[in-house]
């Protein structure tokens, strides 16, 4: 009887700690965002690179 109720309880925790992994892993990020990274980098990052090298270039 113990030794069943030790193999349940194990059990439980191992499904408990598979749970807690899958929650733990890193997701990165969604579409949206990645979407929203590219825009703000051709709005924002490539102009202040046309105006530099323009400047070293001139």
């Amino acid at each position: 009887m113990s030794e069943n109720l030790s193999q349940d309880i194990l059990k439980e925790l191992k499904e408990i700690n598979q749970k807690l992994d899958k929650m733990n892993e890193s997701k990165g990020l969604s579409l949206p965002m990645k979407i929203l990274a590219l825009c703000i980098g051709f709005a924002v990052i490539g102009p202040l690179i046309v105006i530099l090298l323009s400047r070293l270039l001139l």
